[in-house]
């Protein structure tokens, strides 16, 4: 049975594959960790949070304005 078998050798083409292969996953991989790092979603968070804290400053200064008005108008 063991004479039947064929005698494996190295198969250069097949390595040739399988070495762009994988060089075509390490780089797609390189992009994605890249694009990842661009882009810091701390970021946003602090975009959010600055967008509140604006939005509360500009009630309190508009609350301010509407008493003062109201305070120069008179009873």
């Amino acid at each position: 049975m063991i004479e039947n078998l064929p005698v494996l050798a190295p198969d250069a083409d097949h390595g040739a594959r399988t070495v762009s292969r994988c060089h075509e996953r390490l780089a797609a991989r390189r992009r994605k960790v890249e694009s990842r790092t661009r882009r810091p979603r701390q970021r946003t968070a602090a975009t959010v949070e600055h967008l509140v804290l604006a939005s509360i400053c500009a009630a309190y200064l508009v609350a301010m304005a509407v008493n003062v008005l109201s305070i120069a108008t008179g009873p």
